[in-house]
């Protein structure tokens, strides 16, 4: 990974990041406020937004534990604050980068930076995310199977309904494909060598480069396979632990809402704010903007329409995001400056 170069796409996604993110928050704003939004902001219950980012840390740390479980798994040794910083550089990349792509990367490139090879960084960050994503599917699933066994009803506008069908296959569209590829690794070789090989990558690419990249791509797969085989031959019980973390992880998530509404006087359905939330982390992550910005706005007022006054949906939305994302944005971006210039002192150059 060139780091400068990379310090350089980071720099234009968060400008891109924060301009599509303030623009869609102002033409919100600008649609909802009233009068009522002044005297709602004046009132404000700042205990509220202060939880909401304490649990927005906690997010963090139960991220860094799990990092640091997976990889003391495979004898890496590699402190808690490691793993946070790990975490938070991650969370920034996923945040100025299109459908929140560069996150796992760049936490692939810092475990492997830490001394773990290509293939063991792969499959702890994988795994993660494998992991990951089933919690936040059950966690959705759940909360509508909860109203059912309790014999309440459970009824979506039908803008909702729409919303959670396409969010759902989206979701396990995707869900699938990493799932796919974690089981059979060998493809990503297939695949790299259909596209390193054909005529028109000849014209760019040497066949001595194409060679040496495939030897490493072979690799990192063998390497893939021996670390996954370890976890689930072997460490069945740290699975069952980092899936537990990822339920909390999760359900924190989606209670952030809730808090953000009480803080502004309003009592939400507890059940469907989270659901709601629920719908939208399914929806968001695929939006092609950086970090999501822009999109998440609109999908945010949206989606919530149905549960928050209409007066107070543009603040709403711009306090969700203020506490999850530009929270994390910061602090995010503020730990991979240090962790880019910690690497350059260490190394007395550039990668």
């Amino acid at each position: 990974m060139k780091e400068p170069n990379n310090m350089r796409r980071f720099a234009k996604g968060t400008a891109g990041a924060i301009i599509l993110s303030t623009f869609a928050a102002f033409i919100i704003l600008q649609v909802t406020a009233r009068g009522e939004t002044r005297l709602s902001l004046l009132r404000l219950d700042l205990s509220q937004l202060a939880l909401a980012g304490i649990l927005v840390g906690a997010g963090w740390i139960l991220d860094a534990v799990r990092i640091k479980v997976l990889a003391s798994t495979l004898g890496g040794g590699i402190g808690f604050f490691t793993a946070l910083r790990i975490t938070l550089a991650g969370a920034f990349a996923a945040c100025v980068t299109p459908f929140d792509t560069g996150g796992e990367p760049l936490q692939v490139y810092l475990l492997h930076k830490h001394g773990f090879n290509p293939g063991e960084s792969t499959a702890i960050v994988a795994l993660k995310s494998l992991i990951s994503a089933v919690a936040r599917l059950v966690l959705v699933l759940l909360i509508p199977t909860w109203y059912l066994v309790r014999r309440r009803t459970w009824t979506l506008p039908k803008g909702l309904e729409t919303a959670l069908f396409i969010g759902l296959s989206v979701y396990i569209f995707f869900f699938g494909l990493l799932l796919f590829f974690a089981v059979y690794p060998e493809y990503i070789r297939i695949i790299m060598d259909k596209v390193l090989n054909n005529r028109l990558m000849a014209r760019f690419i040497s066949k001595s480069t194409a060679t040496t990249v495939m030897e490493h791509v072979e690799k990192g797969v063998s390497d893939f396979r021996s670390a996954l085989s370890t976890f689930l031959r072997e460490q069945r019980s740290v699975l069952i632990l980092i899936s537990l973390l990822s339920l909390v992880a999760w359900a924190i998530a989606f209670y952030i809402p809730v808090l953000i509404l009480q803080g502004l006087g309003i009592a939400p359905p507890f059940a469907e704010t989270m659901a709601i939330a629920g719908i939208f982390y399914l929806a968001a992550a695929y939006a092609p903007t950086p970090g999501s910005s822009g999109a998440a706005e609109l999908g945010l007022a949206a989606l919530f329409g149905s549960v928050v006054p209409f007066p107070l949906l543009g603040i709403f939305v711009v306090l969700w995001r203020s506490v999850t994302y530009y929270l994390t944005l910061v602090v995010g971006g503020i730990t991979l400056l240090l962790t880019y210039s910690k690497g350059r002192s260490a190394d007395g150059s550039e990668d």
